[in-house]
Order: structure tokens, then sequence, then C-alpha cells
């Protein structure tokens, strides 16, 4: 990818906000964008700074995370190619929620968050596409409540390979294939667990199984009804 206009759009149309955007809304976005190169462990910003913008990463990956009082790292999230980066600041007009740092040589779209903040004053269909992708946020995070609520470990579990799979997983003979992008440690942080939880939910639903441990993060599974079975709320995996 090059720093044409043209480029960048190809890039931000992957993006599920952008993507329902106007033609000549989302060139006049992508016309102000600055791509840029980042060498691994580049800190883009802090937990509290002012937001300048938004990120999309073009190439190699950026790390989310918070820092408790004690100094302990809490990863959010793990973003790749064709991911954005600091979306929530666009749409309250707050600082960010968290720090970010390139795990990663990264190269990187910066959005002005002035030209954002122009485009949806300015279209209605913009506005419109802001309020939808709330929305959106909003029955997630339902979902989120849900899943901690009702589902045990292996359950959550259970349902966020579900997730992969369907996402990325690849179809072999013996079922599909998905490989991890994250450590158990920052899966803990997902499923709002501790990790020890995580690695005897891995064990468990490898007994019971409904998955097969190929390495550390490459996991096939045989039947993903059966899994996507154990993930749904108000099912308790019976194992042993």
């Amino acid at each position: 990818m090059d720093n044409s206009a043209a480029d960048i759009r190809q890039v931000l149309e992957q993006i599920p906000l952008f993507a329902t955007f106007g033609d000549r809304a989302l060139a006049r976005l992508a016309s102000r964008c600055v791509v840029r190169t980042y060498a691994a462990g580049h800190v883009l910003f802090s937990t509290g700074e002012a937001c300048r913008g938004l990120y999309v990463v073009a190439s190699g990956r950026v790390k989310i995370y918070r820092t408790s009082p004690t100094g302990r790292e809490q990863v959010l999230q793990s973003e790749g190619p064709g991911r954005p980066v600091a979306e929530l600041p666009l749409f309250d007009e707050g600082p960010y929620p968290a720090s970010a740092v390139t795990e990663v040589e990264s190269r990187l779209i910066f959005v002005p968050r002035a030209e954002f903040e122009a485009l949806y004053r300015e279209d209605p269909d913009v506005a419109r596409a802001v309020i939808h992708e709330l929305g959106k946020r909003l029955r997630h995070l339902v979902h989120v409540t849900e899943t901690l609520a009702f589902r045990d470990v292996a359950a959550r579990l259970a349902n966020y390979l579900v997730e992969c799979a369907e996402l990325r997983g690849k179809q072999t003979p013996e079922g599909l294939e998905i490989v991890l992008d994250r450590t158990q440690e920052e899966l803990s942080f997902e499923l709002g667990t501790a990790r020890e939880s995580v690695s005897r939910a891995f064990k468990q639903l490898s007994q019971k199984g409904v998955i097969e441990l190929l390495t550390r993060k490459r996991i096939r599974i045989p039947d993903l009804a059966q899994l996507r079975t154990l993930g749904r709320p108000g099912e308790r995996p019976h194992f042993g």
C-alpha cells in the first residue's frame, strides 16, 4: 500500500463504520489521512491523553492496554491489518481510554479527529452511520455482560473459539483449524477470568473432544456445531 488517497480509501472501506459512508464523504476523509510507519515498541498514545484521531492498521499489529496503579499491564485487545484503533474517543469527544503500542513494525493510517467531526456534522448520511455504529456497540456490550454473567469459563472460551473459527477458520478434512493471535494471559483479560482458569478450560474442552490442541496457539475444531452449543447462555459443559 502507498500513500495515495485511493489506497487509503480501500483500507478504510474495510472498517464497518466507514464502509457505510457515501462515496464523496469517504473520498474526502481518505484525502485528509496520513500514512506512517512505526517501529516495534512505539507508543501511539497513553491513557488519558487528548484524542488526536483514529488509527487504522494497514500492516503490523497494535496492542491496546491499561496499566494498574501497581504497574500491572492488562491487555484489552491486539489489532491487526484492517482493524481500527481508538474509535471510542471519536464518538464521545473524550480522551483515549487506554494506551496503545506497536507490537511489531507497523504501517498505520491516521484519521484526524477534526476531519471526522466535520464530516458527521455536515453530512446526515455520515451522522446516521455513526449512530448505527454506536447502536451495534451497545448490543455488543449487552452480549459481553450476558457472557460474563451467565457462562462459566469453559463456555466463554467455547464461544470465543467459535467466533474465531467463523472469522478466520481454515477448513481441513479433520475440521476447522484456527491460530490464536494472543496468549492465554491476554485471553484471560478478554474473558474476565484468571490465566489458570483459561488453561483449565482449554484442557476441559480438549478432554471432551470438542477441540484438539495441535500447538500452543493452533487449534482444531472437529465439530463446530458441538462447540457452539457449549458456548450458549445457560448451557453448562459436562465433563468427566
